[in-house]
């Protein structure tokens, strides 16, 4: 795997996971209640794995999913924070 093909996957997982945390923020609500939601991310996971197979010829690197979960979970700790400091200047 070439260097060019390597930030190309690291900055497609990072736009990746940006998008499924917006998408699961729009409906964090619904996961427990409709059935839907979890075909919609399981067509997201192989959305993406699709992506990085097309990408990497073939080579699907531990390193770009662990790369994704991280980003998402920043993602999703700095909207806690930013809701968590809303909460506590409302008081």
């Amino acid at each position: 795997m070439s260097l060019h093909e390597q930030l190309f996957s690291i900055m497609f997982s990072i736009i990746y996971s940006y998008i499924s945390y917006l998408i699961f923020k729009k409906v964090k609500k619904y996961i427990y209640k409709v059935k839907k939601i979890y075909t919609i991310f399981n067509s997201l996971l192989f959305i993406y794995f699709v992506a990085i197979y097309k990408i990497n010829d073939g080579i699907i690197n531990i390193l770009l999913i662990c790369i994704t979960l991280l980003t998402f979970l920043i993602f999703n700790y700095f909207d806690l924070q930013k809701k968590c400091k809303n909460m506590t200047n409302r008081l």
